[in-house]
């Protein structure tokens, strides 16, 4: 019989453990080959009202829901937000606008989804309007200083970002405006 040596026993252990290692992802139910985002379907949101398409847009009036409810259209607008459909998100905050323009929450979301549709200048108009809506809403004074900060306008960000933390300077929303003010000096 062969001696193995110390080099031999490696090898053959390394690939055990690699082999054995392939076999447990492929024998794992939740192991599904294709694309990342078919892999868990767990973590996909599937329905009428949010299609996988992140570009697609359908017409308020195909959502089924009521139009004139603007806290239900809002809700919605979360729901496309969150699945990183922004322009059907923008639609439908748009139109929560024109029926509540002092939802300061909803410019707040607007200026966002605008921002990451790399509308900026559109995005720093609508969050502007907002904090003239409600000046003491903390979130849209943070969201103005981190869009101005992301398109390098930092003299302007640093304004707002020092409102964010006036308002509340223990909250959440006051440490992450300190640490964005804190990245600019």
């Amino acid at each position: 019989m062969a001696k193995f040596s110390y080099k031999n026993w490696i090898i053959i252990t390394l690939f055990i453990i690699v082999f054995g290692a392939g076999i447990f992802i492929l024998s794992r139910p939740d192991y599904k080959p294709g694309k990342p985002e078919d892999r868990n379907p767990e973590k996909t949101i599937r329905g009428p009202l949010v299609d996988s398409d992140a570009g697609k847009v359908v017409p308020l009036d195909q959502l089924g829901i009521n139009t004139k409810d603007p806290d239900s259209l809002a809700s919605l607008g979360d729901k496309f937000f969150e699945s990183n459909n922004f322009q059907q998100a923008i639609k439908i905050y748009e139109k929560v606008l024109e029926l509540n323009p002092k939802d300061v929450d909803t410019y707040n979301d607007l200026g966002l989804a605008l921002h990451y549709t790399g509308q900026s200048d559109s995005s720093i108009q609508t969050l502007k309007k907002g904090t003239e809506v409600v000046p003491s809403y903390q979130r849209i004074w943070l969201s103005l200083g981190f869009v101005l900060a992301s398109k390098g306008m930092n003299e302007e960000a640093k304004p707002a970002l020092k409102k964010a933390i006036e308002i509340d300077p223990n909250s959440t929303m006051g440490q992450e405006s300190k640490r964005i003010l804190g990245l600019l000096k």
